[in-house]
């Protein structure tokens, strides 16, 4: 017997170092573990460690260690799906995946396979044995191809698969067609069959009940291609658009991982059109076919819902299902009668009641894996309610990351949307949610002020209603009050004493009026228009008399008629305003503007084709209601577009046997057949979802596309002249009819309009009706008659 060496370690001590080395990675893998997943318990951590790296396994402290060095240089190395790692963390990922742990599991970098035997690493990730072996790449000896895929060895060196597949010395005799081939497969007496005689075995999908060729068979049955692609094919992340989604192909040639968004097929010639574009499928005879001959030469089968002819897009227990359908569907989930559960009825009993596929043995699941709400599937298992919920959260969120208690109102109108999925839509697509988000982002209290100093725009202008809908602002008069805000930018490029003169006449003069008349109103008009232009008439006068040398003090009259008389059109009449206001502030002379001359109304619709018009509004089925009421009332009664825009439910009003509309002081009988049209379009619902809103407004006849607001006199003007309802000539016939009939007063109280405008009708139509006045004055019984108007 020898000695031990005084300066060997005892058993003892080496294996208390050990314990202890095992201890720390232990650990030290189960901090970094429990930092990464925070609904990972240490205990549930530990026990995963001993399943992926049991402990008296030899070596598991430097296992340990390993997996906690990577974890410390990658936080997110459990979510992220890269197989850059070291064979525990697969191990490891498949543990905590079984037990039901958010976690990613890494696949093979070159086919996406999901396996915990990952044991080739490359540069790109870990590869599975047969990519491996596919990527291995060299001279072929027979062909002399170089960089190829290597077969087999023959005595002469390594062949590929090209010459391996046509090497005698594999070939035999196939049991189907007889002849010399290679084999492709084997039956049971082993026999072989060539690749053309063998055809891949058809199984029932376990998810779609479609009969084909399986892409995947395991313990739950067999999936097909497409079902495969939607529940089962592994999710990694994407290079490009950097979301954790289907890759479709695979990292190479520095490429990196792409999805199926990101990814474009290879460009080549289309079989069908002929065209140099992305190939997404190929024909049965393997010829490339592009997205869009791919769409519209799929071939249809009969909708077992609707049953037409169209491409099916799954296949139910009732059959296969179009697209319309399978929205429909999904879109208005039910109470199941045989479980009672709200699900999609997919599926029909024997005794034809609809019921959800659960009760018929489907699978398929369309609850929402976040809220639990059956229906409405969007991405990644959940609704497209919570989706919705994400993005607005997203879309609003400030520089913290968090949506201020400001826009919190906004946010929950966005978020409870009664149509999720237009609303997913409009976020994404939408230019006024660029601006949203650019203004947001920046952490500024929005405020009308703050909207003011953008350029004006339709985004901006629906920015601010979407915001004064929801209550984070103030109402306001918009149409004077963008009006400052618009001057600001068009005084940008102009000179400085200019500018001193546009402001005090747009605010103290021009404004100071619009806000009275519209106080004492009682319908709204529209005055940005006109305003505008009075400004900006006065801006090119400003410039026309610089170009001249002149100052306002030493204007004459004779400078006012050459301004006029230079123009083609009317516009420079309007000149007449600012002179007012210069002339008051005692900066120029008194000047005369000519009055405008007066014209006759013209283009007028004869009563012929006004009628003619009208019975197709009140008869024909086949045009949108707000076209037909829209448009009789046009062609009976004459309103301003912004009065017709304006309607509400209250404006109209039914008795027993007659219905009455308020345009004016009194309200008009209407036809029965108009009076039928308008309480349908009252009481239809509305057409274009509505956000809730902070405030109740009133409901409008003819809503419009911005939050709160009637359908724009431009948009309404547009929409009765596309189904061939001209607005402008309609007017005039339908006013110069009712002057003809209608005295002036009871003309401007029937339409609303000015008294001085009725009696201007009531002039061209060339009717004098001072007799008839002095006689309805005189008799009592007449004014009582009348008093129905």
């Amino acid at each position: 017997m020898t000695a031990s060496s005084p300066t060997a370690p005892s058993t003892v001590a080496r294996l208390a170092a050990q314990a202890a080395r095992l201890e720390a990675a232990t650990a030290a893998a189960v901090g970094h573990l429990t930092s990464a997943l925070p609904s990972l318990g240490r205990k549930d951590a530990e026990a995963a460690l001993v399943t992926a790296v049991p402990i008296p396994t030899r070596g598991a402290a430097r296992y340990l260690e390993e997996l906690a060095g990577h974890l410390a240089t990658h936080p997110d190395a459990m979510t992220s799906g890269s197989s850059l790692c070291p064979p525990i963390l697969l191990r490891l990922a498949e543990v905590l995946h079984d037990a039901g742990h958010p976690v990613a599991r890494p696949g093979c970098a070159h086919c996406g396979k999901v396996r915990s035997d990952l044991r080739q690493l490359r540069p790109e990730g870990r590869l599975c044995a047969t990519c491996d072996a596919r990527s291995r790449q060299a001279t072929c000896t027979r062909c002399s191809r170089e960089n190829v895929r290597i077969a087999a060895r023959r005595p002469e060196g390594r062949i590929c698969y090209t010459c391996y597949h046509s090497d005698p010395e594999i070939f035999e005799e196939c049991a189907e067609c007889g002849q010399s081939r290679a084999p492709a497969v084997r039956r049971e007496d082993g026999r072989a069959v060539c690749r053309s005689c063998w055809k891949r075995p058809l199984h029932t999908c376990a998810s779609c009940g479609k009969t084909a060729a399986a892409a995947l068979i395991d313990d739950d049955g067999a999936l097909c291609r497409l079902c495969y692609n939607r529940h089962r094919r592994p999710r990694r992340l994407c290079g490009r658009c950097g979301q954790i989604k289907r890759i479709a192909c695979n990292a190479r040639n520095g490429q990196p991982d792409l999805c199926d968004g990101c990814y474009r097929g290879p460009e080549v010639t289309c079989s069908i059109c002929s065209r140099v574009r992305p190939c997404t499928s190929r024909d049965a005879q393997g010829q490339p076919i592009c997205a869009t001959c791919y769409q519209r030469h799929r071939t249809g089968e009969p909708c077992a819902r609707c049953g037409k002819t169209k491409p099916s897009t799954t296949r139910w227990p009732i059959g296969p299902v179009c697209h319309v359908c399978y929205t429909a569907v999904l879109r208005s989930p039910a109470e199941c009668p045989r479980c009672g559960l709200v699900q999609p009825l997919i599926a029909r009993g024997d005794d034809g009641a609809e019921v959800c596929g659960p009760c018929v043995g489907f699978a398929a699941d369309y609850t929402c894996k976040q809220c639990g709400r059956a229906g409405n599937p969007h991405s990644r298992g959940r609704c497209a309610h919570c989706v919705l919920a994400e993005r607005v959260n997203a879309l609003l969120a400030g520089p913290g990351g968090t949506v201020t208690p400001q826009l919190k109102p906004l946010a929950a109108a966005l978020a409870d949307a009664p149509s999720p999925f237009p609303a997913i839509q409009w976020l994404k697509e939408s230019p006024n949610t660029k601006l949203l988000a650019h203004l947001t982002a920046e952490g500024h209290e929005l405020s009308h002020e703050l909207l003011d100093e953008l350029p004006p725009s339709r985004n901006q202008r629906y920015i601010r209603q979407l915001l004064v809908h929801t209550g984070i602002l103030d109402e306001r008069n918009e149409d004077l009050e963008r009006i400052p805000g618009w001057l600001e930018h068009e005084l940008s490029d102009k000179p400085a004493a200019h500018a001193n003169l546009a402001r005090p006449f747009l605010n103290w003069f021009l404004l100071r009026r619009a806000r009275q008349r519209a106080a004492a109103r009682r319908h709204p008009a529209s005055a940005d228009r006109d305003l505008r232009r009075r400004v900006s008439v006065a801006l090119d006068f400003l410039a026309w008399i610089d170009q001249r040398g002149l100052a306002l003090a030493d204007l004459a009259q004779e400078h006012i008629d050459d301004w006029i008389t230079e123009a083609t059109s009317q516009r420079r009449y309007l000149i007449r305003y600012f002179l007012k206001w210069t002339t008051s502030r005692r900066l120029t002379r008194e000047l005369t503007v000519p009055s405008l001359p007066r014209q006759e109304p013209q283009d007028l619709l004869d009563d012929d084709d006004r009628w003619q018009l009208l019975q197709h509004c009140l008869t024909d089925d086949a045009l949108p209601t707000d076209v037909r009421a829209g448009g009789a009332i046009t062609l009976l009664f004459g309103p301003s577009t912004e009065r017709l825009c304006h309607l509400t439910p209250e404006d109209l009003r039914f008795g027993d046997k007659h219905a009455h509309l308020v345009l004016g002081r009194h309200p008009v009988l209407l036809p029965p057949r108009l009076a039928k049209l308008l309480r349908q379009l009252a009481e239809q619902p509305e057409l274009r979802p509505q956000l809730s809103r902070a405030h109740p407004g009133p409901r409008w006849l003819f809503p419009g596309m911005v939050p709160g607001k009637p359908i724009s006199t431009h948009g309404m003007t547009q929409k009765l002249n596309r189904h061939g309802i001209p607005v402008r000539t309609a007017r005039n016939g339908a006013l110069a009819a009712l002057a003809a009939d209608l005295p002036s007063p009871i003309l401007a109280d029937v339409t609303g309009m000015h008294r001085h405008t009725a009696l201007r009708w009531v002039a061209y139509a060339r009717r004098d009706w001072a007799e008839y006045l002095a006689a309805r004055a005189a008799d009592p019984k007449s004014r009582s008659a009348e008093g129905g108007w």
